[in-house]
């Protein structure tokens, strides 16, 4: 079973507003409305590829009844604590005029330390030998950024392998645990490492220091550019193919996604990078993260390209 973790998640709207403009009155169409947070967003491209899955979550207030909804109707499986706290809601603006997309997410509730003990109590009985766990995102208000090392650390005395999907703070303490996978972009690469990372060189030898550390795989994506993969001491370039894209919200969560799902089938790395990339891209199609379809991943893996470059 493939298990996400979602410690801040959202009601995620979707609005069109052509000639957006600030200090003035806009009107909006809704283009979608669906549950969000990165963890979220990973279990939506996994059962839209056909996997199973469930989302571990916080959840409170009447937003927090709706994102419940929302995940209900889609059938997507889901374990939550609740919080007193209001969850948040988060907006995507698209303006198809001038190709903009502006991101505006709430901070969210405060949740207290009870309810982050429950959290973990929920965390621990729901993990077991052979799962995967999708780490991602950061958290509310309040959750401290120890509590992802103690997440990583759980999964693995339980038998269950781990991706980390995080940034800032909360990017740094979970490396120190050491997660199976690894999978950032390059700027919170850069972030990590506490300098800028203006080659491919450079950004490789960071990687190497990372799998130096006992991480079995890190992966760098940049973008709608080449990402870049360490495992076992090989390096892979994977090139994207050319789509226009409506919106690249979620690509990075449905490339963990699939990256999970290669894991759980043991398919071979090389493989189950081209179809992460491909599933990055194929996101990029639609309004919302993480839908994405079956089909239009297999189509643009075909024309996703990989190469080893050592």
């Amino acid at each position: 079973m493939i298990i996400t973790v979602t410690l801040n998640p959202s009601q995620d709207k979707t609005l069109r507003v052509d000639g957006l403009r600030l200090d003035s009155i806009c009107r909006a169409d809704i283009l979608r409305i669906t549950a969000g947070g990165k963890g979220i967003n990973v279990c939506r491209a996994i059962k839209r590829l056909g996997g199973d899955t469930i989302a571990l979550t916080l959840l409170g207030g009447a937003t927090g009844g709706l994102i419940a909804s929302l995940l209900k109707n889609e059938g997507i499986s889901f374990q939550y604590t609740p919080i007193t706290g209001e969850s948040r809601t988060c907006l995507s603006l698209i303006d198809s005029l001038k190709k903009t997309e502006t991101i505006i997410n709430e901070n969210g509730p405060s949740v207290t330390v009870p309810e982050q003990q429950s959290f973990k109590s929920m965390y621990g009985g729901a993990i077991g030998k052979g799962d995967i766990i999708v780490i991602s995102g950061s958290a509310a208000a309040g959750i401290d950024s120890a509590i992802f090392p103690g997440l990583i650390e759980t999964a693995h005395q339980r038998g269950a392998a781990t991706i980390l999907d995080a940034s800032g703070e909360f990017l740094a303490a979970g490396v120190k645990a050491i997660p199976n996978v690894l999978k950032i972009n390059k700027q919170e690469l850069a972030h990590l490492a506490g300098k800028p990372l203006n080659s491919r060189a450079a950004v490789i030898e960071e990687m190497k220091n990372l799998t130096a550390l006992g991480i079995g795989r890190v992966i760098i994506t940049d973008g709608g550019h080449r990402t870049l993969a360490l495992s076992g001491g090989e390096g892979w370039q994977v090139t994207p193919p050319r789509v226009e894209p409506l919106s690249t919200l979620g690509s990075g969560d449905c490339v963990s996604a699939a990256l999970a799902m290669g894991m759980e089938r043991d398919i071979p790395f090389e493989a189950a990078l081209v179809e992460a990339v491909a599933a990055g891209a194929q996101n990029t199609q639609s309004y919302g993260a993480g839908i994405i379809d079956k089909e239009g991943v297999i189509k643009l893996s075909s024309l996703t390209m990989i190469k080893r470059v050592y």
